[in-house]
């Protein structure tokens, strides 16, 4: 694939709860992916080209990465969560970079 073909990647970093604490990782990657899936639909997300790259279980930060266009879109999208079954939970963008170093 020609680099012009792929897209350009930005990465957000998070801080994710749930009931007040953090939760662990299988638990973590089912709510950031159920939560796009519902708020994007399928052709959505593969569009957004989003991905969990990394999650701390004891912090409760990760970092997810999405295509340049639309990390705005991801953000609002991260800061619409309120609740995950029956729980209340709360993902908060903490910063954006082009790269995982500087996050």
């Amino acid at each position: 694939m020609k680099p012009t073909e792929r897209f350009k990647r930005r990465y957000i970093s998070f801080s994710l709860s749930l009931s007040d604490k953090p939760p662990a990782y299988n638990e973590a990657k089912e709510i950031v992916h159920s939560h796009f899936l519902s708020f994007f639909g399928e052709s959505g997300v593969s569009s957004l080209a989003f991905k969990l790259v990394k999650y701390d279980a004891i912090s409760g930060r990760g970092i997810l990465r999405c295509e340049r266009s639309r990390t705005d879109e991801a953000i609002f999208c991260m800061a619409c969560l309120a609740g995950w079954k029956g729980a209340i939970a709360r993902i908060k963008p903490l910063s954006t970079s082009g790269t995982i170093k500087r996050l």
